[in-house]
């Protein structure tokens, strides 16, 4: 399997022996695009390790209105969760391109872990990690307006640099709605706001921040510079 390792936090550090050890436990899979690599509440599908393609992880409510987790290109692990506690997916993983992944079972993962302090070591400070993201991500959720949130997104501040594998200017308004938890509408009036304030600026179908500070402004602060609201 061609994956470069030590590209993947959780990889890190670990000698030539304990990747031997890893590959010899990595299970390759094949998946067309469109097709359901796992599903949410499903028993645990074990670590996953993209090769190739692109893959959105997501969740859905019983109304059916998506919510993107993630974007994912190669070199990404995923579903760290399940594979380390051997509970159920706690999301939905889909190819959204044709994908190769590699997949280390809850079981032989642990096994893996026991005999590599650096493994788990690295697991426990990520999984530590991504707690601390996902708060702060319901955090912005529940108390930042969209535009502040749009701001953190284009700055690729922690909490979201892990989340996608594209350049937020390289995602469709609808990914960004997905990723922030709103919808299309309200992405391109936030959008709009940005470019009108002179924070961002579109060329062709490309966004560039063209106010750093400013962005930062308004990500820390959560309030609308005021030539924006004079605008509204």
């Amino acid at each position: 399997m061609r994956f470069e390792w030590n590209k993947v936090s959780y990889f890190a550090g670990i000698d030539d022996c304990g990747i031997a050890k890893l590959e010899r436990c990595t299970h390759l899979h094949q998946y067309p695009a469109g097709a359901l690599i796992f599903a949410e509440a499903d028993d645990g599908a074990g670590l996953h390790l993209l090769v190739d393609g692109l893959v959105r992880i997501y969740r859905m409510n019983a109304e059916g209105r998506l919510h993107t987790l993630s974007l994912l290109r190669p070199v990404a692990a995923f579903n760290e969760v399940a594979a380390v506690d051997g509970g159920a997916n706690p999301f939905h993983a889909t190819a959204v391109t044709n994908v190769i992944v590699g997949v280390i079972r809850h079981t032989e993962l642990l096994a893996i872990m026991a005999t590599e302090p650096k493994l788990m070591s690295n697991t426990v400070q990520l999984l530590a990690r991504v707690n601390r993201d996902y708060i702060e991500r319901l955090e912005d959720m529940t108390f930042r307006t969209i535009p502040s949130r749009l701001a953190k997104l284009f700055l690729h501040e922690h909490a979201y640099a892990d989340q996608f594998s594209e350049a937020p200017s390289q995602l469709t308004q609808e990914e960004i709605a997905a990723i922030l938890g709103t919808t299309r509408e309200v992405v391109g009036r936030a959008m709009r706001q940005l470019m009108n304030a002179g924070l961002i600026r579109k060329k062709g179908r490309s966004l560039y921040i063209t106010n750093r500070a400013g962005l930062e402004a308004l990500a820390e602060s959560n309030t609308l510079p005021e030539r924006i609201n004079e605008l509204n």
